[in-house]
């Protein structure tokens, strides 16, 4: 029985004497979505039982190899190493995919005259989908390390494989996280460029505003319908009030280009 003279227990690594249980998490690509799928693995003595709800590529793999090699050689640990290392190098696939889709967001932002809040969602999506990678390679890492403690692969003098396994584990951590600082600076640009594009609207509208404000109040006085108003019987007075409104708006043109704000 599984749980006969225990040795070590979680969620992820549950090892007797005689039997080693592994849980951890397989990821599966749906076109630019991505899942989650649990596997596991069951090694009792030198067989290993695989356990997974989707099939996986690095399965395919496993199998050309194992028919091309010997036999005699191979166990359920050795075989487990090495699928291990196989969905690693599927989920390297994976992340270069992220990265390749956050160049193309990159080249959209710089190059991109209208920036939607489309953009935004694409940041978040490529971010989420990152979290998921991330939290599946660090279960893949914990079940690694749980290995390397293991008596049952230690004997079996698998030390050089599990120690690349922990290479590869932490490489891609550290491109992982590489890709979230991507991320995080489109981010940071994006919004800054928004704010710079609002801001050149904002600016645009108060000079235009500034401009007409004279003109608007002299049409305000002349608008009130007093009767002692003498400049309303001064025959030439509408088209000096034209010529005055015309003027201050220049002037404050011309300033506005003097203190180079348009």
């Amino acid at each position: 029985m599984l749980l006969k003279k225990k040795v070590r227990h979680s969620f992820r690594f549950i090892e007797t004497e005689d039997q080693i249980m592994i849980n951890t998490r397989l990821l599966h690509r749906d076109g630019n979505n991505l899942l989650g799928k649990p596997i596991s693995f069951i090694i009792i003595d030198d067989f290993l039982i695989s356990n997974h709800e989707i099939p996986h590529l690095s399965y395919d793999d496993i199998y050309k190899e194992i028919e091309l090699a010997d036999i005699s050689k191979l166990d359920g640990k050795k075989v487990l190493l090495k699928i291990i290392g196989k969905i690693l190098e599927y989920d390297i696939d994976t992340i270069e995919d992220i990265t390749s889709r956050i160049v193309k967001l990159s080249n959209r932002i710089t190059t991109q005259s209208n920036l939607d809040e489309n953009l935004i969602y694409d940041i978040a999506t490529l971010q989420e989908q990152l979290i998921l990678v991330r939290r599946n390679i660090i279960d893949k890492e914990r079940v690694v390390i749980s290995i390397a403690k293991s008596d049952h692969f230690l004997k079996k003098g698998l030390q050089k494989q599990i120690y690349i396994l922990e290479k590869d584990l932490h490489s891609i951590l550290d491109y992982i996280s590489f890709d979230f600082e991507r991320l995080e600076y489109l981010q940071d640009t994006l919004m800054g460029l928004i704010n710079l594009r609002q801001n050149i609207i904002m600016k645009i509208f108060t000079i235009v505003s500034v401009m007409f404000l004279p003109p608007t109040l002299i049409a305000s006085i002349y608008g009130m319908n007093f009767q002692d108003m003498p400049e309303l019987k001064f025959p030439y007075a509408y088209p000096i009030a034209l010529s005055v409104m015309a003027v201050l708006s220049l002037i404050a043109l011309f300033y506005f280009k003097r203190k180079k704000w348009i």
